[in-house]
């Protein structure tokens, strides 16, 4: 508590919209690509959800370039009136008298960009506001604060997205200002603007982005850490449709479990180990040389996944959650830890905003298996996943070995 009271106004009130934010989004996200499949079918909604990458991919790199232009706040605020908007009319698409899924999902698309766009500001103005003694404290509590808003969030969404969608909606948009307001009133501009250049176009943007591009090695991280989004969320794709379709109802302690509650129970369970033995695991692994613990834990990740995808009862499918998510504890601190060394610390901006991108790139595929699973089986997206993991723990392990192209000022 004495660390968490020391800390930067802005990384204390940071907490609480992570929590909010992720408490809302975690509710209704992962179960989009149920209501997607349900009125679209899997094949169309494996194409809108790469479009909503897309969308995410090139808002991220625009919102990581103008958030060194215009500064964090005002990047922030543009991406959370994004978000209210989006959501505000998702919810007005969802309502008990009526439903349209075609506007809903432009709803969701204006959402999702909004996040991608205000995400590079966030990170960097945590980065700004933390210290180099802090900052690995700061973002094991951001971690942990978040683990706990998925958490209630899935539970959230298990029971409630089928019949109250829009009242989802509705806490998702109240969440929505409330942020706003967090940032604006609560929250201070970090960076220094007074020798800041205001050129916020296009160009400008590609020009910083293009001293990122030179940097080989963590261009070739970034590659990997695309392949290791794929693995990270599975709950948000393909597992969800192989559950949707393939789960065998199950009725556990009086609750009735079907396939959209089942990966809920999934990343309820995977949420509890990870605040339950983070702390203990990574205590025993803090002496593991970090290629090692990316390693074991992305292959431990990677397996568990592609497993689940062959499995259809629910005991099966607890036992490989604690498999997946051993290894998820694993490999977070170790790959966070690897990127942290690998970005130039005088351009920690441009270098955040282009790692940002590896996400929805990263969705891109995911969202892409959705839609190939129409012509090929469990099995077939099981060795597709696998082949991705290896990719990810190949060309990470390689990046790490290459020579830094700057000279470290820390």
């Amino acid at each position: 508590m004495q660390e968490f009271m020391a800390l930067n106004r802005n990384l204390k009130l940071r907490t609480l919209t992570v929590f909010l934010t992720v408490l809302l989004g975690r509710s209704i996200g992962p179960n989009m690509t149920i209501y997607y499949v349900q009125y679209f079918g899997a094949f169309i909604s494996g194409i809108l959800l790469m479009v909503v990458s897309v969308a995410g991919f090139i808002a991220g790199l625009y919102g990581g370039h103008l958030s060194d232009v215009w500064g964090r706040k005002r990047t922030m605020l543009t991406g959370s009136a994004l978000i209210i908007i989006g959501y505000g009319l998702a919810m007005l698409m969802n309502a008990p008298w009526y439903t349209n899924p075609y506007i809903t999902f432009i709803g969701f698309l204006l959402a999702s960009v909004g996040s991608s766009f205000a995400d590079p500001a966030e990170q960097a103005m945590m980065i700004d506001a933390s210290t180099v003694e802090n900052r690995k404290f700061v973002y094991a509590l951001i971690y942990w604060v978040l683990n706990i808003g998925v958490m209630i969030g899935a539970a959230i969404g298990g029971w409630f997205f089928r019949d109250y969608l829009f009242e989802l909606l509705l806490g998702s948009v109240v969440v929505g200002l409330v942020n706003a307001f967090i940032i604006k009133l609560g929250m201070a501009e970090t960076l220094d603007m007074t020798h800041v250049q205001a050129n916020s176009s296009v160009w400008s943007a590609v020009k910083s982005y293009g001293q990122v591009l030179s940097d080989k090695r963590y261009v070739l991280f970034m590659f990997g850490s695309i392949f290791s989004v794929v693995i990270y969320s599975q709950p948000d794709f393909y597992l969800a449709a192989h559950l949707t379709k393939s789960f065998h109802d199950y009725t556990f302690m009086g609750i009735h479990f079907y396939g959209q509650r089942m990966l809920s129970f999934m990343l309820v369970i995977n949420t509890i180990l990870i605040i339950l033995v983070m702390n203990y695991i990574n205590h025993y692994t803090n002496r593991w040389a970090l290629r090692r613990s990316f390693a074991l834990g992305t292959f431990m990740q990677g397996f568990g996944f592609a497993i689940s995808f062959l499995l259809h009862d629910f005991w099966p499918l607890i036992i490989v959650t604690f498999v997946f998510t051993l290894g998820e504890i694993i490999n977070v601190p170790s790959s966070q830890t690897m990127r942290a060394d690998m970005m130039n610390p005088l351009k920690i901006g441009a270098y955040s905003g282009a790692f940002a991108a590896t996400r929805p790139v990263g969705n891109i595929l995911a969202g892409s298996m959705v839609s190939l699973s129409q012509f090929t089986n469990d099995w077939g997206m099981a060795g597709a996943l696998m082949v991705g993991t290896f990719i990810a723990i190949v060309t990470i392990a390689k990046a790490s070995k290459m020579p830094a192209p700057f000279e470290s000022k820390g």
